[in-house]
C-alpha cells in the first residue's frame, strides 16, 4: 500500500494467544523486539514488561475472548480451540498467523490430531482474514514429557522407537511467526518448520543424557503395550 516497511514495526497491535507458552511467550518477547504492540492472552492476570498489554481470557471460553482481537492488526492462534470463530471474526481483515501440524496431510487417513489442526487452518482460510499457517515438527520441548521418568530413574521408555523426527526449536517456530506478522509477503503462505537432524527417541534421550551429565538408557516401548496405554493417555481418538 505504499508505507514503508518501518511503519509496521512501529504502529503495528498484534494478540497473542498462549501468551505463556513455549512458542506464544517466545513470539511475544519477539514482536516487542520490534516494537509490535503485543495483547497477550493468559487465563490470570500477570505482571507484563512495557509494551505488553494483559489480556485474561481462556481460549477454551469464547465469551471470556470477545472483542480481544478487534482493532488488531494480528493475532497468532494455535489450533483446535474454542474460541477460534471469535477470535477470527472480531479480527475481520487483519493477518492471522496459526501454528498447526506438520501432520496435517495424514488428517484424510483418520489421524484425530491432524484432523483438528486441518479444521483450524480451514477455518482461517475461510474467515476472510489475511493468513499464515505454520507447520512445525515435534518440538524439542516436548522431551520434557520426560520429567517424571527423569525424576524416578535412568530409563527412559517410549513408543516408536524407530521413528526419527526432525524436532524443531519453539523459538525458530516463533521467528517464523513474527516474520510473517511484522513483514509484507507472507500472506497466503503455509510453511513447513522442521529442525536440521532427524531424531529417534533414543537420540534424543542421548542428547538429555549428555546435557545432565546423567547415564541414562532409552527402552522402546513395545507396540502392542503403546495400543493398550497411549488411549489412556490421549484419549481413544488420538
Amino acid at each position: 500500500d505504499g508505507r514503508p516497511a518501518q511503519w509496521y514495526r512501529q504502529t503495528m497491535e498484534v494478540l497473542v494467544m498462549g501468551a505463556t507458552g513455549n512458542v506464544g511467550g517466545a513470539l511475544v518477547e519477539l514482536l516487542c523486539a520490534r516494537n509490535v504492540g503485543v495483547h497477550a492472552i493468559t487465563r490470570e492476570a500477570r505482571t507484563w514488561p512495557d509494551g505488553v498489554r494483559g489480556v485474561v481470557g481462556d481460549a477454551n471460553d469464547p465469551a471470556s475472548l470477545a472483542g480481544a482481537a478487534a482493532v488488531m492488526d494480528g493475532a497468532f492462534l494455535m489450533s483446535g480451540y474454542a474460541a477460534e470463530a471469535q477470535l477470527l471474526a472480531d479480527l475481520g481483515a487483519g493477518h492471522a498467523a496459526l501454528l498447526s501440524s506438520s501432520s496435517v496431510p495424514l488428517a484424510d487417513s483418520g489421524n484425530a490430531m491432524a484432523a483438528y489442526h486441518r479444521d483450524s487452518e480451514e477455518a482461517v482460510k475461510a474467515s476472510g482474514a489475511a493468513w499464515t499457517i505454520v507447520r512445525p515438527c515435534s518440538m524439542q520441548s516436548n522431551v520434557t514429557r520426560w520429567k517424571d521418568q527423569l525424576d524416578a530413574g535412568e530409563v527412559i521408555r517410549a513408543p516408536f522407537g524407530d521413528v526419527a523426527v526432525a524436532m524443531t526449536d519453539p523459538a525458530d517456530v516463533a521467528a517464523v511467526l513474527a516474520t510473517a506478522l511484522t513483514e509484507a509477503g507472507h500472506a497466503g503462505e503455509t510453511y513447513r518448520v522442521s529442525g536440521p537432524e532427524a531424531l529417534t527417541p533414543a537420540d534424543q534421550v542421548a542428547i538429555v543424557a549428555e546435557v545432565l551429565e546423567r547415564k541414562l538408557r532409552f527402552e522402546a516401548i513395545p507396540d502392542d503395550e503403546a495400543r493398550v496405554t497411549l488411549p489412556a493417555q490421549l484419549g481413544q481418538a488420538y
